[in-house]
C-alpha cells in the first residue's frame, strides 16, 4: 500500500549490483536446492540457520497501533466530506498560519501533486504506518492546538505523512515486480525464519513485512511468532509458523488500538542434523505458503530518517501537533 515513486526506495536499497545474476527457481517438494546467495542476505549477516525440535515462542513487548492507510486515491487528506470539519493537511495549514504567520500549501500540494484519482487500490501510507506503529506511541485522543481539534484520524495522518518518503530502511529480500528474471520463492523460508529469530527472540523487537509476494505491496508491523518445529527426515524438519501481525484494515480512520491479524506459514528446512540440531542449508514453502509468503523483511527502523513527499509539510511543525512521543526500544 505506497506510492509506486516511493516503491524506488526498495529498489534502490536492494538493487542487485552489475556484476549480480539471478535466474527463477522453480522448485518442488522432491527438488530442494540452496538458497541462491543473492537471496541470502539474513544469514550472510546474521549467520547460519540452527534449529531445534519442538514449540518456540518469540515476541516483544512494543506492540504497533493499527491506522487506517490512507489510500492516495481518496481526497480524505485534503479535502472533508463534512463542510463543518477540516481535513488534516487543512489544519495543519491553518495551525502553522496561526502559530507561526506563515502561509503553507500542504493542502494544495497534496491534491495537485500527489492524489491520484487513478491509482491502484493498495498504494498508500501503510508502509509509513508500519513504521510509525514501531517508533511512536499511538495517538489516542483528541487534542487542540491553537483552537483548532485534532483528531486521531487528523493525528495519524500527519504522522505518517512525515514518515512516507523514509529512508535508510533495512530491507532483506527482493521486492518481486513481475519481472522475468524475479524469483517468486524470495524470501526463502531459511532467511525468514533466521530473520524472526533474531529479532523475535534474540532482540524482542517488532520487525516489518511486505506479507504478500507479489506485485502489490502491503508492509505491516509484526511483534509476535509461534514455531512448532518437527524432524520429518534425515536431513529435514517440518515447521509450521504462525506469525501475529497488526492490521490497516480497521472500521474508521479514528480507530484507536491494534487489530490483530495472523499468516499461518509451512515450509521444509533441509540440512544436516547434528547434536539434536539441524543446520540447515536449503528450505522450501509447502503448501498454501508456496503462493502466500513473504515478499521482504524490513528490520526494527532504528536509525531511519523520516521525510514527506509533500513540500509542503514541514517535520518540525508535526511534531508541534503530534508530538515527539517516540517508543523506547529497550
Amino acid at each position: 500500500m505506497r506510492k509506486i515513486f516511493g516503491l524506488f526506495i526498495l529498489a534502490t536499497i536492494v538493487s542487485c549490483s552489475p556484476q549480480e545474476k539471478e535466474k527463477i527457481i522453480y522448485r518442488n517438494s522432491n527438488d530442494l536446492v540452496t538458497t541462491p546467495e543473492v537471496h541470502s542476505e539474513v544469514t550472510g549477516e546474521f549467520g547460519a540457520l540452527t534449529v531445534r525440535e519442538g514449540e518456540f515462542v518469540g515476541d516483544t513487548k512494543i506492540v504497533p497501533w493499527s491506522s487506517w492507510w490512507f489510500p492516495t486515491k481518496d481526497r480524505y487528506m485534503f479535502e472533508s466530506s463534512n463542510i463543518t470539519q477540516l481535513a488534516p493537511l487543512q489544519k495543519y495549514d491553518l495551525f502553522v498560519k496561526k502559530t507561526h504567520d506563515v502561509e503553507t500549501n500542504a493542502a494544495l500540494y497534496e491534491e495537485n501533486e500527489i492524489y491520484d484519482p487513478s491509482e491502484v487500490n493498495w498504494a498508500g501510507l501503510c508502509h509509513a504506518w508500519a513504521v510509525a506503529s514501531v517508533l511512536h506511541k499511538e495517538p489516542k485522543s483528541s487534542i487542540t492546538r491553537k483552537d483548532i481539534t485534532f483528531t486521531v484520524a487528523d493525528q495519524k495522518a500527519l504522522l505518517l505523512k512525515s514518515y512516507e518518503n523514509v529512508s535508510d530502511l533495512q530491507i532483506y529480500g527482493r521486492r518481486y515486480n513481475g519481472s522475468f528474471n524475479d524469483d517468486y520463492n524470495d524470501i526463502y523460508p531459511d532467511q525468514f525464519h533466521r530473520f524472526v529469530q533474531v529479532y523475535l527472540f534474540e532482540r524482542h523487537l517488532p520487525f516489518l513485512m511486505d506479507y504478500d509476494p507479489s506485485f502489490p505491496v502491503w508492509t505491516v508491523p509484526a511483534y509476535n511468532v509461534k514455531f512448532k518445529i518437527v524432524k520429518d527426515g534425515e536431513n529435514s524438519a517440518h515447521v509450521k509458523a504462525w506469525i501475529t501481525l497488526a492490521s490497516s484494515f480497521v472500521d474508521s480512520p479514528n480507530f484507536v488500538g491494534t487489530k490483530k491479524t495472523t499468516k499461518y506459514y509451512e515450509y521444509k528446512l533441509k540440512g544436516t542434523w547434528e547434536g539434536g540440531e539441524l543446520r540447515v542449508s536449503s528450505s522450501e514453502w509447502m503448501n498454501d505458503a508456496v503462493y502466500d509468503h513473504p515478499d521482504f523483511l524490513i528490520g526494527y527502523p532504528t536509525k531511519v530518517k523520516r521525510a514527506s513527499l509533500n513540500k509542503g509539510l514541514d517535520i518540525a511543525m508535526i511534531n508541534e501537533i503530534v508530538g515527539e512521543d517516540y517508543v523506547k526500544a529497550e
